[in-house]
């Protein structure tokens, strides 16, 4: 699988761009607030129908004046797969093959993306709700059905603390609350303990191929359900987590009616990263805390790459900005390793080791130049 052609208007600063890009390696050249970003971002909606980032609102997608933005990709993925997207202030759609799609699990079971950005540095340093939200789009990159697993349990969530939240709180109607949310509670934390059983491993081996030997990293899930397992849920059933968090919701009742809030669940659930068996969050070097979060994106990469039998994009943005040449040279050689397409952003070419069979385009103004041989 892989990316052809990309036509790009009106997202962002982007202005009729037209993208051939390489079959391994493209590399997008640029002075800072020229567009590098924002092509990546082009790149990341065509392939998942998901920003780059978290946004507050849709309309932050478009170029200051503008109305509509519109991304056509064209993918070869067991044959011709055309996508097209159109961003609205009030939202998007897109048609892939010439079908309208709604869920982005369509497009991903095709397709698929992973994607560094110089501020998931937050990963290892920043709090937990972070990590929760990585761990989740690695569970979602393995089986697009884990977005109904997590839906069910934020809606749950959501009853629970309106409830909570109402003038006078029923306690009936709360307690007739509690089996469903701790149901869905149990299957959520059973899908994030698969996700990170499945991940740990390939992330310790990723550290060490950028980190060198140095760099001794492992993760672990840490289930607020569940204190006493780092494997919450690979060692427990569904029905035994359910009781579990049933038992804690009766404890926590008066609590929660006095702070108007579930105080119970796995919207508490961390992710600890860790070197040489401490928190790598309170004593990782910035080198260290880039290495890692790389070392978690390659994981991603590799496990996706097995499940689907075919890497997705893999998409870099300032990815040696703080990171070493010997780093460097090994993250790329670990990306090489992976066969995905990949897409990389940098302010000059100096800063990168040498890229095989890379070709280089250049964003000015939000244009894009023809590529050339790098």
């Amino acid at each position: 699988m892989h990316l052809e052609h990309l036509s790009c208007d009106g997202l962002r600063n982007l202005v009729e761009v037209e993208l051939s890009p390489g079959r391994r390696v493209t590399l997008i050249v640029g002075d800072n607030g020229e567009g590098k970003t924002n092509l990546l971002e082009a790149i990341h909606l065509a392939s998942s129908l998901r920003p780059l980032k978290q946004l507050e609102r849709q309309r932050e997608l478009l170029g200051e004046g503008r109305e509509r933005g519109v991304i056509r990709a064209r993918f070869e993925a067991d044959g011709p797969l055309p996508v097209d997207i159109v961003v609205e202030g009030h939202g998007k759609r897109a048609t892939v093959a010439g079908k309208a799609v709604r869920d982005a699990s369509e497009l991903w079971r095709k397709v698929g993306v992973v994607a560094f950005l110089p501020d998931e540095n937050a990963l290892v340093r920043g709090g937990p709700e972070l990590r929760r939200r990585m761990l989740d789009r690695v569970a979602f990159s393995l089986d697009p059905g884990f977005a109904v697993v997590a839906r069910r349990f934020d809606e749950a969530l959501e009853r629970r603390n309106a409830l909570l939240k109402s003038p006078r709180v029923d306690v009936e109607q709360l307690a007739s609350y509690d089996a469903p949310y701790a149901a869905a509670a149990a299957t959520l934390t059973l899908a994030r303990a698969a996700a990170a059983h499945r991940l740990a491993p390939r992330f310790a081996a990723e550290a060490r191929a950028i980190g060198g030997a140095a760099l001794d990293a492992a993760l672990r899930y840490q289930a607020a359900l569940d204190d006493a397992s780092g494997d919450a849920g690979m060692a427990r059933g569904h029905d035994e987590l359910a009781a579990l968090a049933l038992a804690a919701l009766g404890r926590a009742r008066e609590h929660d009616i006095r702070r108007r809030t579930t105080s119970v669940g796995p919207h508490h659930d961390d992710v600890a990263l860790l070197t040489d068996d401490r928190r790598a969050r309170f004593l990782a070097s910035q080198g260290e805390a880039r290495a890692l979060v790389l070392a978690l994106k390659l994981a991603q990469l590799r496990l996706v790459t097995e499940v689907r039998g075919q890497a997705p994009l893999l998409l870099l943005d300032d990815v040696a900005g703080e990171l070493d040449r010997t780093r460097a040279a090994r993250l790329f050689g670990a990306v090489d390793e992976t066969g995905a397409q990949t897409f990389v952003t940098a302010t000059h070419t100096s800063a990168l080791p040498p890229l095989h069979d890379a070709v280089v385009v250049h964003v000015r103004d939000g244009r894009v130049t023809p590529r050339e041989a790098a």
